[in-house]
């Protein structure tokens, strides 16, 4: 049996609940959770709103890479409904203990954690990890409950409620990942809820209803995953490939989005990655985020000396605090990322937030100093650092600055708009707001008769895109796969038959994906429109339709009426 975990903070209780519908999961559950009990008008910070975390429907199986762990709120930055998510071990410790999500309303009257086991679940008073950076709180709770344990926490930046606050989910081997987006952590911090520590140790496991057909599917989704080419430069690179490519393409994020290519970015690519990776000791680069995992793509970063600084450096890490302010030193962008996991903050809305204040001449261009001191300057309350810390457009607006790159208050991410317009498309209607993971129309080989930059093929595009990674996001798969998968529509349907081996539920093989992620749009845009978002808020900022990107000169230019079109 399947079941929903559901804590009461308020009277201090944990229950157990069976799982109407086996096949919610993961973005999908959160979403439905967010739309069912929370008031669209409510405040996010406020007790009305509810800290949801969910496994995919197919953790803890032998499909590979699917241990994303979805989290979701109403969000304290968009003020829509939120959906992030995270590698990590943790998912799958949930799917081996029977538990498909974990549903946290009112507030707990100090710092809290959750503990869930084989015995059951149960909440603990945890003065002594307030404060504390999640480096700490990981270490205390690895020595407390041993190797089986998994963590998801946050760190001072969601105790403190800002806007910016990621929450922190550990790796099998308890590096730290993140669900960044939306103020997602400010939610956790908004309920005391410190820590959650999923143990799976004599965890029972699953029970597959057609065990045969639930392994031939994994063994032909894992043969697909592997034979694709863009897999090898993965393993070798890691997301930092993506560095190099979109520089070349044009849209890289520069100064703040005044340009597609960095002079700098040899200097924060790949390549370069993996070449200080192979100089370094005690690196990894190879390193796989969650078990399951047949792409290795993150890696463990070290200075000079061979000390630990952090580990998963990814692209829009690399782009957001290198490119984007125009820092193009790859150790410096290093501890910028291990600091902002510390305290618990997202990276992204970080890193476009100072490239903002840089605009506005409140730190220099490419001073990666100063802008490790602001972002550190957080955790002591430092006035401008907090600004920073509430995001790229509550710093836009502080500071006078004209050229603010959110939708619905949420940064873009390091790809520009102008040159991937199916991409614009994405950030202007998702009711994520500015949002890549959502629907990255990028070029692909396998479909040449894409264009990018024209801008009719791009509402069909993002729709698609944006229905095809909800539903992977429900499966808790990987995103990096399923751009593999993509290109072999010959195994879509073995998710299907995965799920319905596992679930015993009949689906229908045709679409199912898409199918499955499009019931998770519609359900977000009716909270959204409830909570007020119309179509004024599917709209980039003005300055990408009108300043031209250098170098190729595209600006935003698909029509008003087909951004409309693409959820009518």
């Amino acid at each position: 049996m399947t079941q929903i975990l559901r804590v009461d903070l308020d009277a201090g209780e944990c229950r157990f609940e069976e799982l109407v519908d086996p096949l919610l999961g993961g973005h999908a559950l959160t979403a439905k959770v967010v739309s069912d009990e929370v008031p669209p008008e409510a405040d996010p910070l406020g007790p009305e709103n509810v800290f949801v975390i969910a496994a995919g429907v197919l953790a803890g199986t032998a499909v590979p890479n699917t241990g994303r762990l979805s989290v979701g709120c109403k969000s304290p930055l968009t003020g829509g409904t939120k959906e992030a998510n995270s590698g990590g071990s943790v998912a799958r410790k949930l799917a081996r203990l029977g538990v498909r999500g974990i549903v946290v309303t009112g507030k707990a009257a100090g710092p809290t954690m959750l503990e869930v086991d084989a015995a059951g679940a149960r909440l603990k008073a945890c003065p002594e990890l307030a404060g504390k950076g999640t480096a700490a709180v990981i270490g205390e709770l690895r020595t407390a409950y041993g190797e089986d344990g998994g963590v998801v926490c946050i760190g001072p930046a969601g105790e403190k409620m800002l806007k910016t606050a990621a929450v922190i989910v550990t790796t099998p081997d308890f590096y730290p990942r993140t669900a960044s987006r939306g103020g997602v952590g400010a939610v956790m911090g908004s309920k005391n809820l410190k820590a959650v520590v999923v143990n799976d140790k004599g965890a029972p496991g699953l029970a597959p209803a057609e065990p045969e057909g639930l392994r031939e599917a994994a063994a032909a989704i894992s043969e697909g995953i592997r034979s694709h080419p863009a897999m090898g430069g993965l393993e070798a690179l890691g997301s930092a490939m993506l560095v190099n490519m979109a520089n070349g393409l044009g849209c890289l994020a520069t100064r703040n989005f005044a340009a597609g290519q960095f002079e700098g970015t040899e200097a924060i690519s790949g390549e370069t990655l993996a070449g200080v990776l192979a100089e370094r000791a005690n690196t990894q680069a190879q390193h796989r985020c969650m078990a399951g995992c047949v792409v290795n793509c993150s890696q463990v970063y070290t200075d000079a000396e061979g000390r630990y600084v952090t580990s998963g450096l990814e692209y829009e890490t690399l782009g957001l605090l290198g490119s984007n302010c125009l820092i193009s030193d790859l150790d410096a962008i290093a501890r910028m990322n291990a600091l902002c996991d510390d305290l618990g903050l997202d990276t992204m809305e970080i890193g476009a937030a100072v490239a903002v204040a840089m605009e506005a001449g409140r730190l220099s261009w490419g001073d990666a100093q100063a802008a490790y001191d602001t972002i550190a300057g957080i955790a002591t309350g430092d006035e401008f650092s907090m600004l920073i810390a509430e995001g790229t457009l509550a710093t836009g607006k502080a500071l006078g600055v004209e050229r603010i790159p959110v939708v619905k208050g949420q940064s873009l991410a390091v790809w520009d708009p102008r040159f991937l317009k199916g991409t614009g498309c994405t950030y202007a209607t998702s009711p994520q707001g500015a949002d890549h993971t959502a629907g990255n129309a990028i070029p692909n080989p396998g479909n040449p008769d894409y264009d990018t930059t024209n801008p009719d093929q791009q509402p069909p595009m993002s729709q698609f895109l944006q229905a095809w990674f909800a539903g992977i996001d429900s499966l808790g798969f990987c995103l990096f796969p399923s751009l593999a998968m993509l290109d072999m529509p010959q195994l879509w349907e073995k998710f299907a038959v995965a799920v319905e081996a596992l679930t015993g539920e009949k689906v229908e093989y045709e679409n199912f994906i898409p199918t499955l992620g499009m019931g998770v749009l519609r359900g977000e845009l009716a909270f959204n429109c409830a909570a007020g978002f119309t179509r004024e808020d599917d709209r980039l900022p003005e300055f990408l339709t009108k300043e031209p990107l250098p170098p190729s000169g595209q600006v935003f230019d698909v029509p008003d009426a087909a951004l409309d079109g693409i959820f009518a």
